[in-house]
């Protein structure tokens, strides 16, 4: 049973995996209080036990081999306890990264609405620091993630994204439900929005 917070944490990135639509779970700060209360208090045993057998100041070879083994599992389960932690935060941050790079701002409701406080933060001073080093390079790393296998390509508009300039194409009227051809350079963005869809 000791292992039921951070098994959770791992069972949370394991359900993410595989949700698709929402890659980022809600954030689960209980269980990851419960993984730092566990380890705090195993290692508050271990200095306790270790202060009990070897109030002399002994070597620690010295102690009883029941002991040595009780401070190695305890010392071994708080090893478990942080990697499982890091697992979980390191995915979750690895995920809004992506998303940053696939979506842009336009985060789903779903995922915003997972995030914690801390992850929000984060994902503002990652897209700030991406976009500012995209500035100076001047390209858009975001715009072509795999390379495009046609130039010019047919789309269907999701929503009314209302009149767009484009580099290519010029200003076009994209009404909900209309279809377009046009230069995959130019609606890559809205199409990883979502407010395009690749018909063919």
């Amino acid at each position: 049973m000791a292992a039921a917070p951070s098994v959770k944490l791992l069972e949370s990135v394991k359900r993410a995996q595989g949700n698709a639509a929402v890659p980022v779970g809600p954030y689960d700060e209980e269980s990851v209080r419960a993984v730092t209360a566990e380890s705090k208090s195993m290692y508050e045993d271990i200095l306790e036990l270790m202060k009990e057998e070897n109030s002399e100041g002994e070597d620690l070879d010295d102690l009883p081999d029941g002991v040595k083994a009780t401070l190695v599992v305890r010392h071994q389960a708080i090893l478990r306890n942080k990697q499982c932690s890091h697992f979980y935060l390191q995915h979750r941050l690895e995920t809004l990264c992506r998303l940053r790079m696939e979506a842009g701002l336009a985060l789903p409701d779903d995922v915003r609405n997972n995030m914690s406080q801390l992850e929000a933060s984060f994902f503002s001073d990652y897209d700030e620091i991406l976009s500012e080093y995209m500035r100076e390079l001047r390209l858009d790393l975001t715009a072509h993630l795999r390379p495009p296998k046609h130039l010019f390509v047919e789309v269907r508009a999701n929503v009314d994204c209302g009149d767009l300039v484009t580099e290519y194409s010029g200003v076009l009227n994209l009404a909900k439900g209309t279809s377009h051809y046009l230069r995959l350079s130019d609606v890559q963005h809205l199409i990883n929005q979502g407010m395009l869809q690749h018909v063919g």
